[in-house]
């Protein structure tokens, strides 16, 4: 199941037809107070309406008036949380400088991959359950409600010796799949199915794939790729690790692109890939 930079709220049509309320001129003709005072009150409640911030603006920002200091406010299930800069990790709604640069695995496809296979499977509270190494299992990290399939990603790349970062729990843990993508956009590391190279481009297991429709985003990891079918694990895939598989991939709008997780310095330089934001590109 996708999880989404900003979450969808429920449509009317989902939740059954709107209660029909009383129109404002209905509920003036009825009172008994005089025009001149009707028409006071009137103005005075369109004043304060204009003055107070408008409710239905935060409903629609929850990143409104947050500051994240060295990083930016994202959304994930209509909350806002903090993707911090290099160098720094989320702590609440602000970015804190880290004392100490994670060390990271040159070499984890392999390990990346045999981890995310090994949960296949299992809901979000069985994932990693007899795992006694940090971090440890996976739901302890998920907000009760919440969809995990940016979670279970990060959390394969820490378990596998290649942790993010930016994120949370020290920067490892990057729970939007918008903010996954700004990860590899960010080192020159992800391949956009706008870019030239794309359809020459073959992703390794252990690479993040992006799928997208109309109004979610959805995280998972490439296992393998056979010719022109690609195969995934996904995390909350029906509410469960699932290993899937999406025959000729490179023409499905659904795949937005791909970020380079193994092999990185050698697979970067043939695909020319551009140098974004002017961030480091050094990863595992």
């Amino acid at each position: 199941m996708a999880d989404s930079g900003t979450r969808r709220a429920t449509s009317a049509a989902s939740v059954g037809e709107q209660p029909a309320f009383p129109r404002r001129g209905d509920l003036l003709a009825r009172s008994r107070v005089s025009p001149s005072v009707r028409s006071s009150v009137l103005l005075s409640g369109a004043l304060l309406v204009a003055l107070l911030p408008s409710a239905a603006g935060r409903a629609a920002d929850p990143c409104r008036g947050v500051d994240c200091g060295a990083g930016r406010c994202m959304v994930e299930d209509a909350r806002p949380f903090c993707f911090c800069d290099e160098g720094h990790h989320a702590e609440d709604l602000r970015c804190l400088a880290l004392r100490h640069r994670p060390w990271r695995r040159q070499r984890a496809g392999a390990e990346v991959v045999r981890l995310a296979r090994a949960e296949v499977g299992r809901s979000l509270e069985a994932v990693g359950g007899e795992r006694e190494a940090y971090p440890g299992p996976l739901a302890p990290y998920v907000p009760g409600g919440d969809l995990w399939c940016s979670d279970f990603v990060s959390w394969i790349y820490r378990a596998a010796g290649a942790p993010l970062s930016g994120g949370y729990e020290g920067g490892w843990l990057v729970p939007s799949n918008q903010a996954l993508r700004r990860w590899f956009v960010r080192r020159g590391l992800w391949v956009d199915r706008r870019d030239p190279g794309f359809a020459d481009f073959t992703p390794r297991p252990g690479d993040y794939v992006r799928i997208v429709g109309n109004r979610w985003g959805h995280s998972a990891l490439v296992e393998r790729v056979e010719g022109d079918t690609l195969f995934l694990v996904e995390g909350n895939s029906g509410r469960r690790v699932r290993s899937t598989r999406t025959r000729h991939f490179r023409t499905r709008r659904r795949i937005d692109g791909f970020g380079i997780a193994s092999l990185t310095h050698r697979r970067r330089r043939p695909l020319a890939l551009p140098r974004r934001l002017g961030a480091a590109r050094l990863w595992w």
